[in-house]
């Protein structure tokens, strides 16, 4: 996998990539068909004085985004934190999907065509999506190419991603659904009422 590293306070010494490539490796085996991968470490000062790093993978492979963050005052801890926790959600979607296949599930064979959708990723804004507001409005705007997908694929996705809403276009109703996570960890569903 050819890992994309982009550095913002932090410095990324040989031996600091040898260790990620190592790390990386094992999730390399797991994650299938990854088309595109970045890695970016912030290093910025608490307001005790000291430093935290913050270690973010996002991984492309598609048809589905995986990304996890973890922080730490050792950029290495939080490089190895982070990779633990993209390897767990590697681990549990590739469960899923053995899972259903054992049960001879439809749904198992339409995970393959979910195109993901993802909201406030600021990573990959256009310079031209961004603007500068303070006054509670809309200050970034990003478009999506949506298929289809069931309320168990989108919760499939959002968990992948990590986020806390997702939007898609709901196959049973033919209309744009949220789906977001309430304080109890279970999931709410916002649909357009008819009529």
């Amino acid at each position: 996998m050819d890992l994309q590293i982009r550095t913002n306070g932090t410095k990324v010494t040989d031996g600091m990539r040898e260790f990620i490539d190592r790390r990386m490796a094992k999730l390399d085996r797991l994650a299938e068909h990854v088309v595109d991968a970045h890695l970016e470490l912030r290093t910025e000062e608490t307001r005790t004085g000291s430093q935290m790093t913050t270690a973010q993978i996002t991984l492309h492979t598609g048809r589905h985004v995986l990304r996890a963050e973890a922080r730490d005052a050792e950029p290495a801890r939080a490089v190895d934190g982070v990779i633990d926790k993209l390897i767990g959600q590697v681990r549990k979607y590739n469960d899923k999907k053995v899972s259903r296949r054992k049960r001879g599930a439809i749904l198992s064979n339409m995970v393959d065509d979910i195109n993901p959708i993802l909201l406030v990723d600021d990573s990959s804004l256009a310079p031209g999506d961004e603007t500068e507001d303070d006054d509670g409005t809309v200050v970034r705007t990003k478009r999506f190419a949506m298929k289809p997908m069931l309320v168990d694929e989108a919760i499939d996705q959002m968990q992948l991603v990590g986020h806390e809403f997702f939007l898609f276009m709901n196959v049973d109703e033919n209309e744009l659904n949220v789906l977001y996570r309430r304080r109890d960890g279970s999931y709410g569903l916002l649909a357009p009422a008819d009529g």
